[in-house]
């Protein structure tokens, strides 16, 4: 199986992406004197997943950048995130178009992007690549949380984030991995 061509476009916010990563987790190593500060690779953060009901998911912030997440090895996951964050608990909904309330600050359709590529290569889903939350990206959503036995509400979120497959990408070889998995 050969990977897709990537557009200027597609590796210039890959690199933007990996770039805020690498950037995230040299600060923090700093701030905490962690093992990433001598190099080691560390694991994607585990955060604690909301036990309410998705209503509760859905009052989280709306994502508003996407990050790589280190997994092992020099992979990473590029997933939606918060702005000048490491944290992936954010969420996006039906109507993120981009902006979702007041709140002008950040890159929400890049997090939106993230995901619908995500989707249309681990879940075969045929989204148009856009930017936009509308009603194909939250049935392609529902579809996701069905299969793995969430509330299947269209909300994407941390419950849905942990249970997806996701792409990983290595920054030391600019290459995509050729199958999803479920790292986190």
């Amino acid at each position: 199986m050969r990977l897709p061509k990537l557009s200027g476009k597609t590796v210039a916010l890959l690199a933007a992406v990996g770039a805020v990563a690498v950037g995230a987790v040299a600060a923090n190593a700093s701030k905490h004197h962690s093992p990433a500060a001598s190099g080691a690779p560390t694991p994607a953060p585990r955060t604690q997943q909301p036990t309410a009901e998705p209503g509760a998911a859905a009052a989280l912030p709306q994502c508003t950048s996407a990050r790589l997440a280190p997994v092992n090895r020099g992979w990473g996951i590029p997933m939606p995130s918060l702005l000048d964050s490491t944290s992936t608990d954010c969420t996006l909904m039906y109507g993120d178009n981009p902006h979702r309330g007041a709140n002008r600050t950040g890159d929400p359709e890049t997090a939106i992007l993230i995901l619908q590529r995500n989707l249309n290569f681990c879940y075969g889903t045929k989204l148009a690549v856009d930017g936009i939350y509308g009603s194909k990206t939250r049935a392609a959503v529902k579809t996701v949380q069905t299969k793995h036995h969430l509330t299947a509400d269209g909300v994407y979120g941390p419950k849905t984030r942990s249970a997806m497959k996701w792409r990983l990408y290595s920054m030391a070889t600019h290459s995509w991995s050729r199958t999803c998995s479920s790292p986190l």
